[in-house]
């Protein structure tokens, strides 16, 4: 059940992230072609221009938009993003940002996302009669789908980064003729621009507070002590959970023998197996959902330090742990021109496969034992594959979490199994290690000194006094 608990957590876990871009990074060698197309808009000096543009790429738009062909629809989004520059240089930002919302899953997404956040930051900056919630919105929901591009090595700089989008500046077309940047690191500047957002969240202060109070050991360690502290506050305040979740694992365990044979009993008969299983677990005062209910419980605050990290993610910039060169990419190092797993990752990985291998249950049958086998393994791939997007904060957080909660699991484990009785046959497999013989096996009678007591009768011997 533990199992199925953390399969929704990390299942939920992209969900939760916006499932990130669905396009991909826009190449170089389409960069200076877009930049030339949006300065030839920038040229349009007068409204009607702008506008007999604006219908031109709109029935272009039309033409290429239901064809089958794919050289033709892949024209579609750089369409729709110029489209939507037209209308942002008439000063329609409205009309602009839904007409951006619409380039994503290209590769021009990148750049819409970027044109929705200058445009929403302009308004914000100089319009007061303008809706800022409305705004902010719309500037936070493309910052959060901007942010967690994958990384990509740059081997001229050694470094990891993220892919290069234009920005421009001024900030919106309305301002005049602009200029174009090009390289510029979508996953630094959507990083630094969604701390402003989100200072004064609950979250992002608790990590605030934690960084200050542990700052006193150096700039670089407060962070990494803050994320030890928290991870710390987190099994304290979640150990009741665990220890009720723990001790239903083990009561389950001790039960497996017995459902073994119900299992063999009514082999073939579901709805009686079912009844004698919910019957013995009444018996034993067994939950079967305490195991997982629990672990679903503690899910809110995985979920709310997820966040925390994803809005305080700018801060991490730059803070080194160990080969990590900024706990805000993801943990990955570069083999064969591919990104992979980094250690700190994988040594997840590993604490989750002995973590799951501590709480395995006895199999009932060869289908589940097979089954076990295959989860134990997959489960701690699947983990990997998922957390390899997710800030290295995130991954030293989890680590330190479940290295708590397996030790703690540990001990609620093995002081559950000394107070077992131990098994029959225990004491001659441990005579059988040591070498020691085996005691003589009893007789199918009772033994000599009964049978001649029972021949005598009742009686009782009379004791020869000793002669003085």
């Amino acid at each position: 059940m533990r199992r199925i608990g953390l399969v929704v957590i990390v299942l939920f876990l992209p969900v939760l992230a916006g499932c990130g871009p669905q396009g991909i990074p826009l190449p170089e060698d389409r960069r200076a072609p877009l930049v030339e197309s949006l300065a030839e808009i920038d040229r349009l000096g007068t409204e009607e221009e702008l506008r007999a543009k604006a219908g031109s790429l709109e029935e272009s738009l039309a033409s290429v938009a239901d064809s089958k062909e794919p050289l033709l629809k892949d024209k579609a989004p750089k369409l729709r993003l110029l489209i939507g520059y037209c209308w942002e240089r008439l000063g329609e930002f409205d009309e602009a940002v839904r007409v951006y919302s619409k380039v994503r899953g290209s590769e021009y997404e990148s750049v819409a996302y970027m044109r929705i956040v200058q445009v929403a930051e302009h308004v914000l900056e100089n319009d007061p009669s303008a809706d800022s919630e409305k705004w902010e919105k719309h500037a936070r929901d493309a910052l959060e789908r901007a942010v967690y591009y994958p990384v990509q090595y740059d081997s001229t700089a050694e470094e990891l980064r993220g892919p290069y989008v234009l920005l421009r500046t001024p900030p919106v077309g309305t301002e005049g003729i602009g200029y174009w940047k090009t390289d510029c690191d979508i996953l630094k500047e959507a990083r630094r621009r969604v701390d402003k957002y989100y200072r004064e969240r609950l979250i992002y202060r608790i990590f605030d507070f934690l960084v200050t109070v542990c700052s006193p050991a150096g700039e670089n360690a407060g962070y990494l002590l803050a994320i030890v502290v928290l991870a710390v506050l987190a099994k304290l305040i979640t150990t009741p959970l665990s220890a009720a979740q723990f001790r239903s694992m083990q009561a389950m365990q001790r039960v497996q023998p017995e459902l073994k044979k119900l299992q063999e009993k009514h082999k073939g008969d579901k709805q009686g197996m079912a009844k004698a299983q919910m019957e013995l677990f009444k018996e034993h005062k067994i939950n079967p959902l305490s195991s997982c209910l629990p672990m679903l419980i503690q899910m809110p605050i995985l979920i709310w330090v997820y966040y925390g990290i994803r809005y305080f993610v700018y801060r991490f910039e730059g803070v080194h742990f160990l080969y990590l060169a900024s706990l805000a990419n993801p943990d990955v190092i570069p083999i064969a021109a591919r990104l992979w797993p980094g250690p700190l990752l994988l040594l997840y990985g590993v604490s989750m496969y002995f973590s799951q291998k501590l709480i395995a249950t006895p199999a009932a049958t060869p289908e589940q034992q097979q089954q076990q086998k295959l989860m134990a393994y997959m489960m701690p791939v699947l983990l990997v594959v998922i957390l390899k997007s997710l800030p290295a904060a995130f991954i030293l957080y989890w680590f330190l979490q479940n290295i708590l909660m397996t030790a703690h699991q540990y001990f609620i484990m093995r002081a559950g199994r000394a107070a077992l009785p131990a098994p029959a046959g225990a004491g001659a497999d441990r005579r059988e290690r040591r070498g020691a013989p085996e005691p003589s096996a009893p007789s199918a009678g009772p033994p000599p000194e009964a049978m001649e007591r029972l021949s005598q009768g009742s009686r009782r011997r009379k004791k020869k006094k000793k002669r003085k």
